[in-house]
């Protein structure tokens, strides 16, 4: 996934902190999924699965959006930043607007995203 996309889920998150109960998806966000962007991406159309970076506290991991099981996997090696309720919390935009974005394409994917810690995930030595 490139920076920009990145950007726009780092926008969507504060929209969701500021705008609570009225929370929309800016239409850029659309744009990109269907294509309208293309220095940004290509269409999401026959998409099976998204990989997004995630900094949370200080701390980068992963997550795997699987559309067909509906679940966030989520690759962290350090387990020890973040609890499971810490990482529910910080992707809870994420599992909210992944699925409007996903169903705009005709991707099929439930409104109620898991979010599971994916087991055995290598932990990195620094050199």
């Amino acid at each position: 996934m490139d920076f920009a996309f990145n950007n726009m889920l780092d926008i969507a998150q504060m929209t969701k902190e500021f705008c609570q109960n009225n929370f929309t998806i800016p239409d850029y966000l659309f744009d990109y999924v269907h294509g309208k962007s293309q220095s940004n991406g290509q269409p999401w159309e026959g998409c099976t699965h998204l990989y997004i970076p995630v900094l949370a506290n200080a701390h980068w991991f992963t997550v795997e959006m699987n559309f067909a099981e509906s679940t966030l996997y989520v690759y962290d090696p350090d387990k020890s930043c973040l609890t499971q309720g810490h990482l529910e919390k910080f992707l809870e935009s994420v599992c909210y607007f992944i699925p409007l974005l996903a169903k705009s394409v005709n991707i099929s994917v439930e409104d109620n995203v898991q979010v599971q810690r994916v087991d055995g995930a290598v932990k990195q030595k620094i050199l």
